[in-house]
């Protein structure tokens, strides 16, 4: 499925030249952030920001911002960051709001009950032997049963409707602040810090993400499109798929909760979660669309899809397309179908999810670059296993990928 172009193609990029003032201004504020990481006693292990800046003298097309996604690493992101930085961009990769440490429920962002009622509340609903026995016998909320999750959330409906009534607020309006605070718009305001320090390199500045990175390259070119000419995201996360997994997360991770089956050395509260699921609604506020509809921007997602609902995706495309009417910017869209068997991590190779990888990683390359520097996409090609000869080649890291069943 395919998004249709607006008729007003934005220039091919030109290249510009590196100073070493501008080099060394932006890695003197990088630097601030990417060099505290690695001493930091909680580190996580290959999550940590890097940049790839080019030599003084050399000519680029401007500057690429690449976000992970949400519990990853920026290993995730790297092959397309090095084939985006050989071909003439220089790129900054940071990690997400303390994704670079590896105790998520101390550093990463949460959305949780608000402490003057949680010391209570907790007490009182785990003196519900059934609603305790869901909290302590869960372990992934990938393939968690719907049934599993509306039994839990039967548990308070009578009791305590105001409380069930903030669960089901999917606005995230008055009834769920009423219970909850969350701090998921650090998500925005780090993403945002990060562009700030690459303001000093010339051209012009691009943002790309996957799944909750997808949701910041978005929020952030949406805010600051002064600063952002051209956004690619890949099955963003602008709402968790199955609303009823987001409820039982809102219910059971202030509870104690854990997702157990991703990182079994790391497990971490569904309180987590729940504040990406609240930072996807920030992104799809309506003055974050009207903005978008005026950048070029490219949405690619995939329909069986478990983590980012692509019915809202695609919700989402129709509006900005809308919005741009026929003389805006380009807009460009596909859909994996359920047939090509493209999985939510779509990005790096050897990440397999659901028993697949992407079988057309390369075309995906090659058509980011195509976008970031052209304006313009080849939406057949992004189903395409093979390469454009036209568009430098990326090389093939993984000749011998295997598929785990």
């Amino acid at each position: 499925m395919a998004g249709l172009a607006a008729k007003k193609t934005p220039p091919k990029l030109e290249k510009v030249v590196l100073t070493k003032s501008q080099i060394e201004k932006a890695k003197s504020k990088m630097d601030k952030f990417v060099q505290k990481c690695p001493g930091h006693p909680d580190k996580r292990e290959y999550a940590l920001p890097y940049y790839l800046l080019h030599n003084e003298g050399d000519s680029v097309y401007g500057t690429v911002i690449i976000f992970h996604g949400f519990s990853a690493t920026t290993t995730q992101m790297s092959l397309l960051a090095q084939y985006l930085y050989e071909n003439g961009f220089n790129v900054y990769q940071p990690a997400l709001c303390g994704h670079y440490f590896n105790k998520p429920d101390q550093y990463w962002p949460k959305a949780d009950f608000k402490d003057d009622i949680k010391k209570d509340l907790v007490k009182k609903l785990l003196n519900d032997p059934k609603l305790k026995a869901y909290v302590d016998n869960f372990i992934s909320i990938s393939g968690l049963p719907t049934d599993y999750a509306i039994g839990a959330l039967n548990c308070i409906e009578k009791e305590y409707p105001e409380l069930h009534e903030a669960i089901c607020d999917e606005e995230y309006s008055t009834a769920f602040s009423k219970f909850y605070k969350s701090n998921h718009i650090d998500y925005f305001h780090e993403a945002e810090q990060r562009l700030k320090e690459v303001e000093s390199l010339p051209g012009p500045l691009m943002t790309v993400g996957l799944s909750m990175g997808g949701a910041a390259a978005l929020s952030i070119a949406a805010t600051h499109p002064d600063k952002v000419a051209r956004t690619a995201v890949f099955a963003p996360l602008l709402k968790i798929v199955n609303e009823k997994n987001v409820q039982f997360s809102k219910l059971t991770g202030p509870l104690g909760a854990k997702e157990k089956g991703w990182y079994p050395d790391m497990p971490f509260s569904l309180s987590l979660m729940v504040a990406v699921d609240i930072y996807g609604h920030f992104v799809r506020q309506k003055k974050h669309l009207d903005t978008l509809a005026k950048m070029p921007t490219l949405i690619v997602q995939t329909e069986i899809d478990d983590s980012a609902d692509h019915t809202v995706g695609l919700r989402i495309i129709k509006e900005i397309e809308e919005r741009s009417g026929p003389h805006g910017p380009p807009h460009f869209s596909t859909l994996y179908t359920a047939a090509e068997r493209v999985p939510h991590p779509m990005v790096h190779p050897l990440e397999v999810s659901q028993g697949s990888i992407n079988q057309f990683w390369q075309s995906l390359y090659q058509e980011t670059f195509r976008f970031l520097t052209e304006g313009t996409v080849d939406i057949n090609h992004l189903h395409d296993k093979n390469q454009d000869l036209a568009l430098p080649r990326v090389k093939d890291f993984v000749a011998n990928v295997t598929v785990s069943s």
